[in-house]
């Protein structure tokens, strides 16, 4: 019997599941909530829903908050929160989505994390075409000019982010230091970056090459790395409604989820 059909003879127990429901409503709450807000967003009728509250208190999965009443998670549900946080390694993480997105786009992935000298590639996965990148584990990238250094100038502090352009600057010998107005344009293009959620580039900096990324936060809402998709320019479509940049968003979100970040609607900031 194969894993599929023995995940579909396996039966579980229902009041687990709904309890997961109830627990799941609760974490995505920004403040305690009402029996009534519990049943609105579960579905449930609030005469059924008031016993699983019960045992879940008992389990200390659930606590109810005074003077008001209200439920929000318990002391042991915050205990397993820490825990689970305390495992996390977000590369370790993000493996399989690496090599999930390259079989389904068919193209270059690249995952990026920010290092003392400013953003760096950590992980790739190269398509089975071949693409001729200077690209490669262990390359910083430019703050200025490519889709991974502007999604981090967008999201990491700002004091650190002028630092990495001071040093970018000298890094690359001969490199023009950026005017004040073209840094001041550059924090403005961060600004709708962070409002539009990721960011692309159209055959820049390398000529025929297209790339688009999105950001994977933590669960502090503090960036933890950067997916990118990269491909050739002649049939790699950058528009954010487009198939690669649905799907790299999605992937970037399912991620961020897993990593804690339970809050999608709340925004990342610069921490």
């Amino acid at each position: 019997m194969d894993t599929e059909s023995t995940e579909k003879a396996q039966r579980g127990i229902q009041s687990v599941e709904v309890g997961s429901e109830i627990l799941l409503a609760l974490t995505y709450s920004d403040a305690p909530m009402a029996l009534k807000e519990i049943a609105a967003v579960t579905g449930m009728p609030p005469a059924k829903l008031f016993p699983y509250l019960v045992s879940l208190i008992k389990l200390e999965l659930v606590q109810r908050v005074e003077p008001s009443g209200d439920y929000a998670p318990g002391a042991l549900a915050l205990r397993l929160g820490l825990y689970g946080l305390q495992r996390l390694n977000p590369l370790r993480e993000a493996e399989a989505d690496v090599l999930a997105l390259a079989s389904k786009t068919g193209q270059s992935v690249f995952l990026t994390t920010w290092g003392p000298n400013g953003p760096v590639v950590v992980r790739q996965e190269d398509p089975s075409y071949p693409l001729h990148l200077t690209l490669r584990v262990g390359t910083i990238m430019s703050l200025v000019n490519t889709a991974t250094g502007r999604l981090f100038g967008a999201y990491m502090p700002e004091p650190l982010v002028r630092k990495a352009l001071e040093d970018e600057h000298i890094r690359l010998s001969g490199a023009t230091e950026l005017r004040a107005a073209d840094k001041a344009q550059l924090f403005r293009d961060y600004e709708q970056i962070r409002a539009e959620g990721m960011t692309r580039t159209d055959g820049n900096p390398l000529p025929g090459v297209n790339a688009i990324a999105a950001p994977v936060f933590m669960f502090n809402g503090a960036i933890a790395l950067a997916i990118t998709l990269v491909g050739p320019s002649g049939t790699f479509d950058t528009r954010a409604d487009a198939d690669l940049a649905v799907t790299l968003r999605q992937t970037a979100k399912d991620l961020s989820f897993r990593l804690g970040y339970a809050l999608p609607h709340a925004g990342a900031n610069r921490i």
